[in-house]
């Protein structure tokens, strides 16, 4: 058979992922794991001569180790996951950037090189520089007897409690006695979407604000809710660092017969690319550097669906 530049001569399966691209293709180490800890791949077994890179005495590398930035499947088939070397700890141990060896389970494993790593972009719900009246139905308001701080309009508020624990930063206004308006100054994105998590601000934490004259007797407090139009979803620019072209081969789902798959991909020159109802068999008609996990339609994100089909087998060829 006659091999030409156009035909694939390596394939792998791909595990989806928003900030991680296809690996690889060539295995470099492959396991067991001995030890499930925490964001950890732990194997005290023979390793191919171990995680760390090992240099003769002529500065000859007799055995090239993992580097971070490399790429970790978990390969078994009930836990297939994905992450990227952070450190390599020593000959047997790696931090990965996620816990994808969940204890008890011993899993095996298999390590790439990685192809980049999208570390400077997040996709996510984030709450926008706005302001939040107390009337408004996010939010209840039982503050009274405030008076407000000379010059000032606005006064830095630290939450107090609640359910939200994201990184945004809050000022207060107050206004006839109560705290009549909050602004959010800025937050940033979480991966997670907040809609019905709470911010508490008690009395306590207004008089510490400075957000009334000094010696006020202001009571009560406020809870603002957050809701979907308080928020905005964010899909970032691909990093293509170092990323490699692949073809993507979908076999469709598990089920017999297997079904069609909706796939979100980035290709190799960074646009994102929904497709729908991707027959088995199909190889995608684009180049790709990246499958994406993607997220189902909601408020948050304008209603636009781009979930790649979880129980899909794809493989990457290159």
């Amino acid at each position: 058979m006659m091999i030409t530049a156009s035909d694939p001569t390596a394939g792998l399966k791909i595990i989806p992922s928003d900030t991680i691209n296809i690996p690889g293709p060539r295995s470099k180490y492959n396991g067991i794991s001995t030890n499930a800890a925490a964001n950890k791949l732990t194997d005290v077994s023979s390793l191919q001569g171990g995680f760390v890179q090992v240099l003769d005495a002529n500065g000859n590398v007799t055995n090239q180790g993992v580097q971070v930035g490399d790429v970790v499947y978990n390969s078994s088939t009930a836990r297939s996951a994905i992450a990227y070397v952070t450190a390599v700890d020593s000959a047997t141990s790696l931090t990965l950037s996620a816990d994808i060896f969940i204890a008890p389970n011993l899993d095996s494993y298999n390590i790439y090189s990685g192809n980049g790593v999208d570390l400077n972009s997040e996709e996510g719900w984030s709450m926008p520089a706005q302001r939040v009246f107390s009337g408004d139905s996010a939010a209840t308001n039982t503050t009274a007897g405030y008076n407000p701080l000379v010059g000032s309009s606005f006064n830095l508020i630290f939450q107090s409690g609640g359910t939200y624990t994201g990184p945004a930063t809050f000022t207060i206004q107050i206004s006839n006695g109560t705290a009549n308006n909050v602004s959010i100054q800025n937050d940033t994105t979480s991966a997670s979407n907040i809609v019905g998590q709470t911010i508490e601000f008690n009395q306590a934490s207004v008089r510490a604000s400075g957000g009334g004259a000094a010696g006020n007797t202001g009571t009560g407090g406020f809870t603002i809710t957050i809701e979907e139009s308080m928020l905005e979803f964010t899909t970032p620019s691909p990093d293509q660092r170092n990323a490699k072209a692949f073809q993507v081969y979908c076999g469709g789902t598990a089920a017999n017969p297997p079904l069609a798959c909706d796939i979100y991909a980035t290709t190799i020159d960074g646009d994102l690319v929904f497709f729908e109802d991707v027959q088995p068999g199909t190889v995608l008609p684009v180049v790709v550097s990246k499958v994406n996990i993607g997220s189902a339609a909601g408020a948050g994100n304008g209603n636009n669906n781009t979930l790649t089909t979880a129980t899909g087998r794809y493989v990457a060829l290159t």
